[in-house]
């Protein structure tokens, strides 16, 4: 306890005794106040405390609305802890009034001590001016602390883990939650079975705390097996469990057992086989012990195996797709664009990326709440199913509104940072799917990420008779009908065993029956990845689930969430229509219907939408260090600020304590130093993506480049200005200004004509524009689509050239499971570049190294003069690529590669190269997306004076 004496508290066991007696003799005097609580748990800091017999002089409540200024604060009833020590805790100034919320703010600081179980705050009135005074009951103190029966983990921890110690607050919660917390410690160090009982200190009148612990033995899992699987490996099954193995049977990787996770693994593999369409699989686990004798780090420790034996049953085809109730949109529209077909096997997947594309083409027509139920008809026939979409096309709707709330401890963000990221505006259709990448544009290093704290639009409905013409971009009056939270939800196909697709006459589980079963039921668990907008306005509005389903499901429909500014009386009860007849009419919990009967025919209706955000730490201190085949070692501090403000510079000190000087314009500054033994670079850049809220991007940049090359010494020091414009989600402009001066030293002799007229310092200025088109379908490690980049550069000053690049890469893949993993992927890849006569030695095409030609050393294939690398005017490269995984997780995975291509002193192919190889990538989760890459080429066609490289390897992906 800070500030309280050990000395100071010992042996006053007998005062404690005194004032508990003290106390009840208070009550008696009083009558009707009420006794402070001795029960362990501490009385809220915000009721009226206990009353406490008053002094002569007139006192009145802390509350009370007093304007005079507080002039002395005094501690009253403390017999052990000094109140030099309690005074620490109160925070309200003298020479000032105090507040009614200073003063709860003081009372949550002092019982958070657990030193009493009473504190009055009372006023004064002396000679002297007001006095406040805190009139506390304290707690009895510890005299003896004990922990019995712990050995494997030490005395000296557990104390810190409880922070019990003799001359201590004695309170019989802190002891019982002392007990928890040993316990808790225990099971996730993985004794599961251990116990600790609190042998004294779970009464008042006790004045020791003494533990008894249980260990148990330690358990962790050696062997995860399955027995029964045909159509799914092990390796791919041990993907979906909580449960994971020790490596090696060594406790220190992992391996810790928890039986409380078993019953979830079930359930994750059931789902995972009934998405694919075996919805008859039944699953049971089997846990064995056994104690390792041979394994010097598993002493005293028993191996678990886990086996999970699987009858996986018939795997279900779909017999017939039919759509009802679609009218806007044909069915044959639709189904064009279908990925399950008529005849294959049911896969959960493809039905839910056909659901997201109706929901798609209902959005851009404008009809934000059209709901499409997805309904499996089982039949008769054995292994067959029917799936209907039903669907309620609703009636278009427009924005009307969009505000923006940021939140967080001292909120500084511009609204216009928000605005600028937000797809949609006033007057647009409601295109759910342009909602849901607005939200999703704002998940960056400006705001928070998540669940609880990520982003979340909010969509209130316009009341009918308030819907005009009137179009405002910011308005925070709430005057619609409804505030409906859209944040995204999981709805999981209703496939779990425990349904059983049980008759009313039968508790014995059988195959499924004919007629119609629930595809999905409303939850109210938040789902991470936000891939899909919803309103759950109505019970069955469905966003697609994955195979890797997360939430829970139940067998039946749960009961509707109440909204905000919706009655709970207002929709009917679901029925469970497996077990009960549908009394209620529609079984699907559509929301009330629209006052106009067609809502085909309604005019449009409007909504507003909010953006509520919660700011994130922004600002960054990084330090590191990496190595690759082509730089060398480098290390790297990085100051980086990513909701820069270059117009909000401090107006006084609290700007900068609270961290809002010089933030809050989404604009981004970064401070980078990176020294090597190779090659070091310097930075500082200033960039706003959106500038002057536009769709313009704008950066400037100054930095100095130093490299060690084999051939001369190289220095760079200027900076670029650069501009950008995304036009689409794929298609996007971009330009820059460079000025830099390039110094050239230490040549090689005999030195070549075109190097010896660079040495010495250089001044080149360029201009440069470029267009890009990008389809993948993610920036790290894409599976599918393709980038395509062509760009212009014109030199002028000391140099005159123009310079044609472009490069371009495809991906396809070639093959994945029916779940959509263990892709194969195959990427091909091409770059083609001219320059003209005019252009430096400095600035000429050379390639080699892991990023252009694995094979080959950096700069390792160019012309040649004198044995010197003297660059090409013309370059053209191209690869294939072949990745496969090897392993079940796929952090590993192994590829097969080609490279070729040529470096020339004027367009040709002459002195063609070819390479091919093979490679392994490594994906660590805990540093990102991008893999560490480790490649082993072998030159097939070379030239005699190319600098080969067998081996090459990078930590990261630059695309």
């Amino acid at each position: 306890m800070t500030g309280v004496s050990t000395e100071t508290r010992a042996g006053q066991t007998a005062n404690g005794i005194t004032l508990l007696c003290a106390a009840c003799l208070i009550w008696t005097v009083t009558g009707c106040q009420t006794m402070p609580t001795f029960r362990g748990q501490n009385p809220s800091p915000l009721t009226e405390p206990t009353e406490l017999q008053s002094p002569p002089e007139r006192l009145e409540t802390a509350g009370a609305s007093l304007e005079s200024p507080v002039t002395a604060i005094q501690v009253e009833g403390n017999k052990t802890i000094p109140e030099d020590a309690i005074l620490e805790y109160v925070k309200i100034q003298l020479g000032r009034p105090a507040t009614e919320a200073q003063i709860k703010d003081d009372l949550k600081r002092l019982y958070s001590t657990r030193w009493f179980y009473s504190v009055e705050p009372r006023y004064r009135k002396t000679k002297d001016g007001l006095l406040l005074v805190f009139r506390v009951v304290e707690k009895p103190i510890i005299e003896k602390v004990e922990y019995r029966g712990n050995k494997h983990i030490k005395t000296s921890y557990l104390r810190g883990l409880t922070g019990l110690k003799k001359g201590g607050a004695f309170d019989v919660a802190s002891n019982r939650e002392s007990a928890r917390r040993i316990e808790q410690h225990y099971k996730e160090k993985g004794f599961t079975d251990a116990k600790v009982t609190l042998i004294e200190g779970n009464n008042r009148e006790d004045r020791n705390v003494i533990f008894e612990i249980k260990e148990g033995k330690k358990l962790i899992v050696r062997w995860l097996n399955f027995e029964g699987n045909e159509a799914f490996s092990t390796g791919i099954l041990r993907t979906k469990l909580r449960t994971k193995r020790a490596f090696l049977g060594i406790p220190f990787f992992g391996g810790k057992y928890r039986p409380e996770t078993l019953p979830e693994d079930i359930e994750m593999l059931r789902k995972y086989y009934q998405g694919l369409g075996y919805f008859d699989v039944e699953i049971e686990k089997k846990v064995s012990y056994s104690e390792s004798k041979f394994n010097p780090f598993v002493r005293h420790i028993t191996n678990v195996t886990v086996t999970y034996k699987i009858k996986e049953g018939e795997r279900y085809k779909v017999r017939n797709i039919k759509l009802e109730g679609n009218r806007e949109l044909s069915s044959e529209e639709l189904q064009a664009e279908f990925k399950m077909k008529d005849g294959e096997y049911f896969n959960s997947r493809f039905l839910n990326k056909d659901v997201d594309m109706m929901k798609d083409r209902y959005g851009r027509l404008g009809r934000l709440f059209a709901q499409i139920d997805a309904v499996p008809q089982f039949l008769d026939e054995p292994g067959t199913v029917d799936v209907v979409y039903r669907i309620d096309e609703d009636r278009i709707w427009k924005i009307r509104k969009i505000n923006v709330n940021i939140r967080g401890d001292h909120p500084h963000t511009r609204e216009s940072v928000v605005l600028n990221r937000i797809v949609v505006s006033p007057g647009d259709l409601a295109n759910a799917k342009l909602i849901k990448r607005s939200e999703r544009r704002l998940e960056n290093v400006i705001f928070e990420r998540g669940p609880q704290l990520g982003p979340r639009v909010n969509v209130s409905r316009v009341a009918e008779d308030q819907i005009s013409g009137r179009r405002t971009v910011r308005g925070q009056a709430d005057d619609g009908i409804g505030f409906i939270d859209v944040s995204v939800r999981k709805i999981e196909p209703n496939l779990s065993a425990s349904v059983s697709y049980q008759s009313v006459d039968s508790d014995e589980t059988s195959k499924a029956p004919a007629g119609n079963l629930p595809m999905f039921v409303p939850i109210t668990q938040d789902d991470t990845n936000k891939e899909d907008f919803e309103t759950p306005l109505s019970s069955k509005v469905f966003s697609s689930p994955s195979i890797d389903f997360e939430a829970k499901t139940s067998s039946f429909i749960e009961p509707l969430t109440t909204i905000r500014a919706q009655s709970p009386d207002g929709l009917p009860q679901p029925p469970n229509y497996i077990f009960e007849n549908n009394t209620q009419g529609d079984p699907y919990g559509r929301a009330p219907a629209s006052p106009f009967q067609d809502a085909m025919n309604a005019p449009p209706g409007e909504v507003d939408l909010t953006f509520t955000v919660n700011e994130a730490r922004t600002g960054r201190l990084m330090f590191g260090v990496g190595v690759n085949s082509d730089a060398g070692v480098v290390g790297s501090i990085i100051l980086e600020e990513n909701n820069f403000d270059i117009l909000r510079p401090p107006t006084n000190w609290a700007s900068l304590a609270e961290g809002t000087a010089w933030r809050g314009g989404g604009q981004r500054f970064r401070l980078e130093a990176v020294p090597g033994n190779i090659v070091s670079r310097y930075l500082i850049e200033w960039s706003d993506p959106y500038f002057l809220n536009t769709d313009y991007s704008l950066g400037v940049s100054g930095f100095f480049y130093n490299r060690f090359l084999p051939d001369w010494d190289e220095e760079r020091l200027g900076g670029r200005i650069r501009f950008g414009r995304q036009f689409t989600p794929e298609w996007s402009l971009s330009g820059a200004i460079r000025l830099e001066n390039v110094e050239l030293t230490d040549p090689d002799v005999p030195t070549p004509q075109i190097l010896a007229e660079s040495v010495g310092d250089n001044y080149l200025s360029t201009a440069l524009i470029s267009i890009a088109h990008d389809t993948r379908d993610a920036p790290y490690l894409p599976a599918e689509g393709h980038y395509i980049e062509a760009g212009y550069q014109q030199a002028f000053g000391d140099f005159d050239y123009p310079r044609f690049d472009v490069e371009g890469r495809q991906y396809f893949t070639v093959y994945e499971r029916a779940d959509g993993g263990g892709r194969h992927i195959l990427s091909l890849r091409a770059s083609m570049g001219w320059t003209d006569n005019g252009t430096p030695i400095f600035e000429r095409y050379t390639a080699g190294g892991f990023q252009s030609f694995r094979g080959f050393e950096f700069r390792g294939v160019s012309p040649r003069e004198f044995g010197v690398r003297v660059g090409g005017r013309f370059l053209f490269l191209g690869g294939a690529e072949y990745k496969i995984p090897i392993t079940a997780d796929e952090n590993i995975a192994a590829v097969a590669f080609t490279d070729f291509g040529t470096v020339e002193t004027s367009p040709g192919f002459d002195d063609f190269r070819v390479t091919a190889g093979v490679g392994l990538r490594l994906t660590v989760p805990a540093m990102g997306p991008a893999p560490i890459a480790l490649d082993w080429a072998f030159p097939v066609q070379t030239e005699d004076f190319d600098d080969e490289r067998v081996f090459s390897f990078y930590v990261g992906l630059t695309r």
